[in-house]
């Protein structure tokens, strides 16, 4: 069996990517066969043309969640060459590649009294690039951290998603973790998982929307919520570049500032109270070494001195 092999090479220039997907088109007659990541992580899914005339399509996440700044993925793609097929010497292949940016990346506050009202949101988005596709999403949210919670509805719900179960962190000295890490995920916090079963035809999508007030006073950190697929693995396989084939999974970053309003009511009072002891204390120092009394004196000596002239009378 005849195969053929493209190579691609992906540079990121520019600022970190988040959620960059490469497609190549392929003619027909060409059936995908495996790909091998020779730098990054990539795992990659495809659809063969089933008639003269249309493309094949793979598509390949890179890098996944983010593709950061000045880093590189290079893999290769084979495909095997149908014994009917009469290809000139040269086959034509169209690549592209986008990224998808939807959720809140960066949030930053500050809390005012008691009032926190700054929402987070976080969105997952499902595509089906091929023929229609049953299967499962389940969700991950972080919702507790130790006995505090991150939201200020201890509740959140998911729209389309049946809450499932309620998930107990893997670490429970998380405090040491979040100093060093600033993550706030499923291994140190206690998550709600939902369920939202789906089928999508070709080239349907489907949104999965987070969103809520954090209910932390003071933070620094990184929320984490993670999605996974489940599937019938009877009907469908899916190609990664992971020995292990496992079914995609993915992470959704959001970084969380949040600041306490600074009240400089009691340093303004401590100030002035402190420049009035401090001049209290000067004018003590000032009169105790004679100052004000030179002063005094010096004015009745040039009353002294000078002529004592009554009023003239004729």
């Amino acid at each position: 069996m005849q195969e053929i092999s493209v190579t691609v090479f992906v540079e990121n220039r520019g600022e970190n990517s988040y959620n960059t997907r490469f497609t190549l088109s392929y003619p027909f007659g060409l059936s995908y066969r495996r790909i091998i990541s020779k730098q990054g992580r990539v795992e990659c899914v495809s659809l063969d043309s089933e008639q003269k005339g249309s493309f094949g399509e793979t598509t390949c996440h890179i890098s996944k969640p983010i593709l950061k700044s000045n880093s590189q993925a290079v893999f290769h793609i084979t495909y095997s060459i149908s014994k009917e097929s009469t290809f000139d010497q040269n086959v034509a292949f169209t690549a592209r590649i986008n990224r998808h940016e939807d959720s809140t990346l960066h949030i930053n506050f500050t809390a005012e009294k008691n009032d926190i009202d700054k929402p987070v949101k976080q969105i997952l988005k499902v595509e089906n690039d091929f023929r229609e596709l049953s299967f499962k999403v389940f969700i991950r949210v972080p919702v507790m951290l130790g006995d505090k919670s991150i939201w200020t509805n201890k509740n959140i719900e998911i729209p389309d998603c049946v809450k499932q179960r309620d998930l107990q962190p893997v670490i429970t000295d998380f405090v040491k973790v979040i100093k060093k890490d600033h993550v706030v995920n499923c291994s140190v916090a206690a998550c709600a998982e939902f369920s939202c079963d789906n089928t999508l035809i070709k080239n349907e999508r489907k949104f999965y929307n987070i969103t809520g007030n954090t209910g932390l006073r003071a933070a620094v950190f990184q929320l984490v919520s993670s999605a996974s697929l489940d599937y019938d693995k009877s009907k469908y396989v899916f190609f990664s570049s992971d020995s292990q084939q496992t079914a995609p999974s993915v992470q959704i970053n959001t970084q969380v500032e949040v600041y306490e309003e600074v009240n400089l009511t009691k340093e303004i009072i401590v100030g002035v109270i402190g420049g009035l002891l401090l001049l209290a204390v000067i004018t003590a120092a000032l009169y105790k070494a004679g100052f004000f009394k030179s002063q005094y004196k010096q004015m009745l000596e040039n009353a002294e001195q000078s002529p004592e002239e009554g009023p003239i009378t004729q």
